[in-house]
């Protein structure tokens, strides 16, 4: 019990950088891809007269333009 009192500000940096890390490189992506792939579906809702083999292109290309708008491509 002494040895925890003794480091716990090195465990709460830790934890800290261990929770920045986590939410940097898995949570923000998450949501950031669950956000463009609705920017796309949304876009496609207002272009809907294209055809399919277009409107694939149109979704891939909203896709990656707010992926690159958020800075993940």
């Amino acid at each position: 019990m002494e040895k925890l009192k003794q480091y716990k500000y090195i465990i709460l940096i830790l934890l800290i950088t261990l929770g920045f890390v986590f939410y940097w490189f898995e949570y923000r992506p998450t949501k950031i891809k669950e956000t463009c792939s609705a920017e796309a579906h949304m876009g496609l809702r207002i272009l809907a007269e294209a055809n399919d083999n277009k409107r694939q292109e149109m979704i891939n290309s909203y896709y990656y333009d707010c992926l690159m708008r958020f800075g993940l491509k």
